[in-house]
């Protein structure tokens, strides 16, 4: 599964919109969209804040 795919399906099993989860990583709306269309590739310290906030391995959601 791609990690777009991967990320957004966790997101919404969380019940979170990207906003809410941009809130939570400190980041804009925006970055969260285009990390969840593939338009940005987010640094390690950013995969780990959106793995925590949506209580998952950053494994499972990224291809580290």
């Amino acid at each position: 599964m791609a990690t777009n795919l991967r990320l957004r399906t966790a997101r919404v099993a969380r019940g979170m919109t990207q906003l809410q989860l941009a809130e939570k990583v400190g980041k804009r709306e925006i970055e969260i969209s285009r990390i969840e269309t593939g338009r940005a590739q987010p640094d390690t310290e950013t995969k780990h804040l959106i793995a925590e906030a949506l209580q998952k391995p950053t494994f499972e959601l990224f291809d580290c």
